[in-house]
This record gives structure tokens, C-alpha cells and sequence, in this order.
């Protein structure tokens, strides 16, 4: 591992700070919240690309199975009010991919969402909403095309994602072994990882999780 991964992980974890997973929640779900209505999110959708607007999945098992997994992440950060919420918009296609698209879509892939256990989606939902909380640090992080201090905003989503999943009742490492899925999806079917490209190698976050799990307890 490289040393400017060593120090984008201490960045990350200095910027969360330690102590029970309460306390931290504490300090992460009080950052500011951006609020979009409903036009927002209906011109958000009208702006993807056809070929993920156009295969929009509106029934069957698999969207049963991921509405409620979102509900449950969004109950958790105190997201009760339509307007705070972001709209899944779950699309067949085969690469694992998921993005909150303009902030107020939830862009999931069948190709994620068919592989990942319940608990390694939940985290993949929540890093993805962790990015609302530190929106205003992303925009001037991209404006300077700073790729480290973007590293250490996508660690600190991982937080977001594992506090997540562990007061959700799950194991934290889910989150990590849903990465760990991801990767090998990608391999095996010789796809980009284009759920990665923005973040630090798999390597570093893995040893991110594991201090990050240990202070959770």
C-alpha cells in the first residue's frame, strides 16, 4: 500500500473521530442536509442517459426486495420526509453499479442489486447517501480536481456505510465483502469497475474498515 493511501486513511479517520457507533453517529447525521422536490427529482430522471432511462425496472421480486432495504437506510439517517428522500430508480443492466445521481436518484443496477446480500446492499445505499452529507466538500474537492482529498471523502462515506449497516443489525464487514463481491463480479465477467474509479484501491479501504470496525466495537 502506498503511503498516500496511509495518509488519506488517517485523514478519513481523524475527520470521523472515535467512540461508540452512537457518538459518531452523532457527529456524522448532523451535517447539513440538501432538500429536493419532487420537480427536482422528476428533471433528474428526464436527464439520464436513455439507454439506463429506458430500462427502468417498475415491478417484479427484485425491486420488492431493494424499496424496503432503502426504507430502512433512509429511516436510520432520518430521512421520513419525501423531500429528503432520493428516488430509487433500479435499471436492468449486468455491470454492479449504484450513484445518486443530482443528489435526489438513487441509481441501482440489476447487476448489483441481484448479487449482494441484504447487508452489503444496505452499505452500498448508505456510502452512496454518505455523499449528500459532504456535498459542498465534494464540489470544491472536483472544482480543484483533487484526487486524494477525494479519496478520503469516499472513506468517509465507507463510514457512513458501515455505521450503517452495523445499527442496522448487521456485521459492518458486510459492507467490505460487499466490495469484495463487486470485484470479483467485475473480473469474472471482464467488465470495468466503474464503481470504483473515483475511490482508493480496494486494499486501502479494506484496511480503513478494519480500524474503522474495531473503534465501532
Amino acid at each position: 500500500m502506498l503511503a498516500t493511501d496511509t495518509n488519506e486513511i488517517e485523514a478519513a479517520l481523524a475527520a470521523i473521530g472515535t467512540g461508540s457507533a452512537e457518538k459518531i453517529k452523532t457527529r456524522l447525521y448532523t451535517e447539513r442536509i440538501t432538500v429536493f422536490n419532487e420537480q427536482a427529482r422528476a428533471n433528474a430522471i428526464a436527464a439520464l442517459p436513455a439507454a439506463i432511462r429506458n430500462h427502468r425496472v417498475t415491478q417484479g421480486k427484485l425491486l420488492r426486495r431493494v424499496e424496503p432495504l432503502l426504507t430502512q437506510v433512509l429511516q436510520l439517517h432520518e430521512r421520513t420526509r419525501a423531500s429528503q428522500q432520493p428516488e430509487l430508480f433500479l435499471f436492468a443492466h449486468d455491470t454492479p453499479t449504484a450513484q445518486l445521481w443530482r443528489g435526489c436518484v438513487l441509481l441501482v443496477s440489476t447487476g448489483l442489486a441481484e448479487p449482494l446480500y441484504d447487508g452489503e446492499l444496505a452499505g452500498i445505499f448508505a456510502h452512496e447517501l454518505g455523499h449528500v452529507y459532504f456535498e459542498d466538500e465534494m464540489t470544491t474537492v472536483q472544482q480543484r480536481s483533487n484526487a486524494q482529498a477525494m479519496h478520503v471523502i469516499e472513506l468517509k462515506c465507507d463510514a457512513v456505510a458501515m455505521l450503517s449497516v452495523k445499527l442496522l443489525g448487521y456485521n459492518p464487514v458486510l459492507y467490505l465483502k460487499g466490495l469484495q463481491r463487486i470485484q470479483v463480479i467485475n473480473k469474472q465477467k471482464g467488465l470495468s469497475s466503474g464503481l470504483f474509479q473515483s475511490h482508493p484501491e480496494l486494499v486501502a479501504r479494506a484496511q480503513f474498515a478494519e480500524r474503522l470496525i474495531k473503534s465501532l466495537g
